[in-house]
């Protein structure tokens, strides 16, 4: 690991604009910022990654995973080296997220040395984490979302409403992404993206899925539609910290209690 000094948690408060990336922080031995996030590993573990400054001339900051993802992997008896097609999809997406592996580690740069706001950095490697562990994980069913079939029947109904289920949407990194629903109207397209309410563990994981769909959206050529996040009003599954951050980059509703708001948000 990299010495690193003159780091600590009120500087992060400074630099990360978007806290509601951080969950925690605190400075390990090494004295790197250890910021935990708001994302999990496939088993439930929050993903962590460390600021450090690097030993250069410039003095210049660079995040890492210190190996965690790799080490995730290994547990889980996976070789993401072991295919072709699995070094593939690594690299691109490494590539598209502009993180580097450096032996075991994943690292995103920071620049410049001094930076104003390392959000998206931060954001970067987090979801380089998220993804490539995902190859943990490829054999599991997918999450039921028995709620998204109440919306949809919802959206059947409103008058002069065209909702087109699971579209691809352009994202910032010249990938596409798949939300639930792409809505038209006579005024305006809308994308929307429905939580799952079924378990705690559920509603978080489709939380995190739908913000990382939005952000990828927001940077996109496609970043002026409407995006909207329905959530279940009956179940009480949805974390607060889940819905603030979805906040950030979406319309929030509550799907029955609000749905005259949800009507006029999709017929706008």
């Amino acid at each position: 690991m990299v010495q690193v000094v003159n780091l600590d948690c009120s500087q992060l408060e400074r630099m990360a604009h978007s806290l509601s990336l951080v969950r925690e922080c605190d400075v390990v031995r090494n004295g790197a910022l250890r910021i935990s996030t708001p994302f999990s590993y496939p088993n439930g573990d929050f993903i962590d990654v460390f600021l450090q400054v690097e030993k250069n001339l410039f003095r210049s900051l660079s995040l890492s995973d210190y190996g965690y993802t790799s080490m995730y992997l290994r547990s889980a008896q996976i070789e993401i080296g072991a295919t072709a097609k699995k070094r593939n999809v690594i690299g691109s997406i490494l590539s598209q997220l502009g993180v580097k592996m450096v032996g075991g580690d994943l690292v995103v740069e920071v620049e410049p040395a001094n930076p104003n706001d390392i959000s998206d950095a931060i954001f970067r490697l987090s979801q380089a984490c998220l993804r490539i562990s995902d190859f943990a994980s490829h054999q599991q069913p997918r999450i039921a979302n028995p709620f998204r079939d109440e919306v949809a029947v919802f959206l059947r109904k409103i008058p002069g409403l065209t909702a087109t289920p699971n579209p691809k949407v352009p994202g910032r990194f010249s990938n596409d992404v798949r939300v639930d629903f792409e809505t038209a109207s006579q005024r305006q397209l809308s994308y929307i993206c429905v939580l799952a309410s079924l378990s705690e563990s559920a509603a978080h994981t489709t939380a995190n899925e739908t913000f990382r769909k939005w952000y990828d959206i927001a940077g996109g050529r496609m970043s002026e539609r409407p995006r909207i996040t329905i959530y279940d009003s009956k179940s009480p599954y949805l974390k607060a910290s889940d819905k603030k951050r979805l906040q950030d980059y979406s319309s929030v509703v509550a799907y029955p209690s609000e749905d005259n708001e949800l009507q006029k948000l999709i017929a706008a």
